[in-house]
């Protein structure tokens, strides 16, 4: 059966909604539909003008640090109850702000499989032996801290195939035994077994989402994944369900495109493009807890590793940086704007007092965690825009990534140490392992996935 086909749920969960009648009795929800219409459309301009971005971007400093996205199919007119005015949100993106009106999402999620290369059927299958349940907060024993060697070499390990389509996500599991890949446009997830490099379940697909959110639960039980309406949750051994997902019916500004635990596991943030709130959930009961933060959403967010801080970024970059403490939901000073045009990538240092981020040049910038204000000399040089960033499991080492492959950093003077010949395609994503030495790369518009040994 072909991935990307009409499944039978879907087209339920598609009529279903044909003959509702609006809030005022028998009339129809025209307006409704209209708002259906309308948002379809900002959200494929929305990627016409990141696309056109990216273009640009690739013309003054070389190819893109991520394929630029197509633009999607239009979203099914189904009716639904039109927001208050009050909740009508403003979209802003690419220097424009947009009305947006309110559109319902499909109820029915189907998942099918079967083919050729293993897809499994998930809609219909038992829930995992611990599904009834939810993730344990326990966090997994990561490996031990391990130092970069000085002069260091990439030794391939093996090159991932089997995805059909561009790949899109790279996560590791904590314990970094596992890594999971997902499409950037189709609804396809993976886990991989990264000692045997092979599938550790059949793949998960989907006939309506694309998991554009992908997240390990700190106790590697679980796989969160992120969608524009949904957040749901597979066993990380079988991908089968694993706990009750979160759907937004009533409110469809609300998104959780971009998902991360809380280094305890106990909390879970997610929000995304559209949104306009970051919002906390409790891991075992999936209930929001505590207000949500008030913000222009968020294609990333990353906790620090004591879980006492979040960082969020739009995905225009347009709002900037903002650092949140997690205890009393209040915002941090803010770190300037003015080096960022979005944030590629974020990441902590381990004592968390400091946040390292990639924007769209050539830099990687350092900003106190606490004050906002900028630590120390950038990291400079880099050919083209900066396509992954990670620090040493020790600690000492900044690793970064370019269009010529990994650069090796001083985390104390941002010193450069060395720079490591790339042996693969150019590197337009990194997933650094928990081992402290295990690579994931891809390359640009990649299927395949490649995975190297740092020694």
């Amino acid at each position: 059966m072909d991935e990307r086909g009409t499944s039978p749920e879907g087209v339920r969960g598609a009529s279903s909604g044909a003959g509702r009648t609006g809030p005022e009795g028998g009339k129809t929800t025209t307006e409704a539909d209209a708002g259906a219409e309308e948002l379809g459309q900002l959200r494929a301009e929305r990627d016409r003008l990141l696309a056109e971005r990216e273009r640009l971007r690739h013309e003054l400093s070389g190819p893109p640090s991520h394929p630029p996205r197509i633009l999607p199919k239009p979203l099914p007119r189904i009716p639904a109850k039109p927001l208050p005015p009050s909740r009508r949100r403003l979209l802003i993106g690419a220097g424009a702000a947009i009305a947006v009106a309110a559109v319902a999402v499909p109820t029915g999620i189907a998942l099918f499989g079967g083919d050729s290369d293993g897809g499994t059927d998930t809609s219909r299958g038992r829930p995992g032996k611990d599904a009834s349940g939810n993730p344990s907060p326990t966090p997994l024993r990561t490996p031990p801290p391990i130092a970069i060697p000085a002069h260091p070499r990439l030794r391939p390990l093996a090159t991932l195939e089997g995805h059909k389509g561009e790949i899109g996500t790279l996560r590791f599991s904590p314990d970094g035994k596992s890594l999971a890949s997902s499409e950037a446009q189709d609804g396809v997830l993976r886990l991989w077994d990264v000692a045997t490099h092979k599938q550790r379940a059949k793949a998960l697909l989907s006939s309506l989402v694309v998991f554009e959110g992908v997240a390990f639960s700190p106790d590697g039980r679980t796989v969160a994944t992120g969608h524009e309406s949904r957040a749901q949750f597979w066993d990380a051994a079988t991908l089968r369900p694993h706990g009750k997902e979160i759907a937004q019916h009533d409110d469809p500004l609300l998104s959780f495109e971009t998902i991360a635990f809380s280094p305890d596991g106990r909390l879970f943030a997610t929000s995304g493009f559209i949104d306009q709130e970051i919002r906390f959930y409790d891991v075992a009961t999936h209930q929001q807890k505590g207000e949500p933060l008030e913000s222009a959403g968020a294609h990333q967010l990353v906790f620090s590793p004591d879980g006492k801080t979040l960082a969020s970024v739009d995905e225009s970059g347009m709002d900037g940086v903002r650092l949140w403490d997690v205890a009393t939901r209040k915002q941090r000073p803010q770190p300037s704007n003015d080096v960022f045009g979005g944030a590629g990538h974020m990441v902590f240092s381990l004592d968390s007092g400091t946040l390292a981020v990639a924007n769209d040049s050539a830099e990687v910038h350092f900003f106190d965690a606490i004050t906002g204000k900028e630590r120390g000399k950038p990291l400079a040089g880099h050919s083209g825009s900066v396509t992954g960033l990670a620090y040493s499991t020790d600690g000492e080492t900044i690793l970064t990534t370019d269009y010529t492959g990994p650069h090796l950093w001083d985390a104390a003077t941002h010193e450069h140490r060395a720079a490591i010949g790339n042996p693969g395609p150019a590197i337009a994503q990194l997933a650094f392992s928990p081992d402290g030495r295990t690579l994931a790369t891809l390359g640009f518009q990649d299927k395949t996935i490649h995975l190297w040994r740092l020694e």
